[in-house]
């Protein structure tokens, strides 16, 4: 009889909004879902809850790649690529250590696993796209933050000493800014 393989479920959110909300729980309760349609024993639970996967320095993902050198799983689960890195480098670099331990990759949603030739294309390309949507969201803040300056509105935290908001924008306030 084949021996049952058993799985990693790795779940992240990025900001303390979505960790106040059910996406957490959503990821949780469809990982479950299909690690039990496809027969795995789930051997653990990491769980990166307000951390950004623009980089791999995310506690529950450094114990992910440790354990999985301690072949302590064989299938690392994810909803989407995305929730692992949004990195293109560091994606492929974290398949690489998978791999070389013996752990496939799959995300579930996106119906692929690196188990075999397509699965390793779909990542490379689901991989680009992840970074793409992270670059552009950069993008797009860094210009609403322009945007914001141009017209001189202030939506940057506290209000400097020596001036006071009104409608939206810094106003001097001539005693305070003596001092400054």
């Amino acid at each position: 009889e084949p021996m049952t393989k058993r799985c990693a479920l790795y779940l992240r959110v990025s900001t303390e909004q979505q960790v106040d909300g059910n996406s957490l729980s959503t990821q949780k309760t469809l990982l479950l879902r299909q690690a039990k349609a496809r027969g795995y024993a789930v051997s653990d639970l990491y769980v990166d809850a307000g951390l950004s996967g623009k980089d791999m320095n995310r506690p529950e993902l450094q114990r992910l790649i440790q354990d999985a050198q301690g072949r302590k799983f064989d299938v690392a689960l994810v909803w989407k690529v995305d929730r692992i890195s949004r990195s293109m480098k560091d994606l492929l670099d974290l398949i690489a250590v998978l791999r070389e331990h013996g752990v496939e990759f799959a995300a579930v949603d996106q119906q692929f696993d690196t188990g075999d030739p397509v699965g390793v294309l779909t990542l490379h390309i689901l991989g680009s796209f992840a970074q793409f949507e992270r670059e552009m969201l950069v993008e797009r803040t860094k210009e609403g933050q322009m945007h914001r300056l141009r017209r001189r509105d202030w939506s940057c935290g506290p209000v400097p000493f020596g001036y006071r908001k009104e409608n939206g924008r810094l106003v001097e306030v001539p005693a305070e800014a003596k001092v400054v």
